[in-house]
């Protein structure tokens, strides 16, 4: 009986110091208050206009690839520019000597 007392004790005591740290502001059980957002976009989109595939987000930059009608596009990235408009990063499929290459560039949406 002196044996089982001490070890009841201990038992309860390692059950409570593994299961109130969980519970604690530092601890895993607090959720964020800052919410990481997903993708929303799941499938890649189908261009319905032909475009250029700029190399950066400005008018002024160079063409990578004139973009064909029916090209699927993977949006990668949003960016909303306070004087040139709202620009994707997006990622295509070039065709060049009977091989596929992926590229990726800029759009600006507020042209097309």
């Amino acid at each position: 009986m002196n044996l089982i007392r001490p070890f009841l004790v201990w038992t309860w005591l390692l059950g409570i110091a593994l299961v109130l740290p969980t519970t604690l502001p530092a601890g895993g059980g607090q959720l964020t208050i800052v919410q990481h957002e997903k993708n929303n976009i799941g499938s890649p989109i189908i261009a319905l206009k032909e475009f250029n595939l700029l190399s950066s987000a400005s008018e002024n930059s160079s063409t990578l690839t004139r973009v064909k009608i029916g090209t699927p596009v993977d949006v990668l990235k949003v960016w909303d520019g306070i004087d040139s408009g709202k620009w994707l990063l997006v990622n295509v499929i070039d065709q060049k000597f009977h091989q596929f290459f992926y590229k990726r560039g800029w759009v600006n949406i507020d042209k097309y």
